[in-house]
């Protein structure tokens, strides 16, 4: 049997909580720091990443562990869980940047801002299979999030 890449397994379970992943519409993220020193040193000691996957109705961060060898990153793992889920219908704008080697993806709600950053394609180049499907979603997903000015209450296909 096959084994499955991290978005498959991510749509898999998202399935079986009763989400409706959309196809091809998931990356690799993670939370930004702020600008100050103190937050950029923890974040670079201390960041996992996500899957941030659009779903019909909502986004949704699974997160993902790392695992080290010899200095570097051997493969990732998915916890079977959601870290966040934001309906489309609570968010106001996106914004999305460029910052260095990343996208800074702003997602404005009722309440709050999220502050993420996600790899551009060069760097994701460097991840292997997980950098591989990263890269072919990033501009499509990017596009949609893009879209998402609280207009999109009812869900996406």
């Amino acid at each position: 049997m096959a084994k499955m890449t991290l978005d498959e397994t991510g749509r898999k379970y998202l399935v079986e909580i009763g989400l409706e992943p959309v196809g091809n519409r998931a990356i690799l993220v993670e939370y930004a720091p702020n600008d100050n020193l103190g937050d950029k040193l923890a974040h670079f000691f201390s960041s996992e990443p996500y899957i941030l996957q659009m779903c019909k109705n909502e986004l949704v961060f699974i997160p993902m562990h790392m695992h080290v060898a010899a200095g570097t990153v051997a493969y990732y793992t998915l916890e079977n869980k959601v870290a966040l889920q934001l309906s489309y219908s609570s968010i106001q704008s996106v914004g999305i940047t460029e910052k260095g080697t990343n996208y800074r993806v702003s997602i404005t709600t009722e309440s709050d801002t999220i502050c993420l950053l996600s790899p551009k394609k060069g760097v994701s180049a460097f991840m292997g299979a997980t950098g591989t499907w990263h890269m072919n979603n990033i501009d499509d997903t990017l596009q949609m999030l893009k879209s998402l000015q609280g207009n999109a209450a009812d869900g996406i296909k």
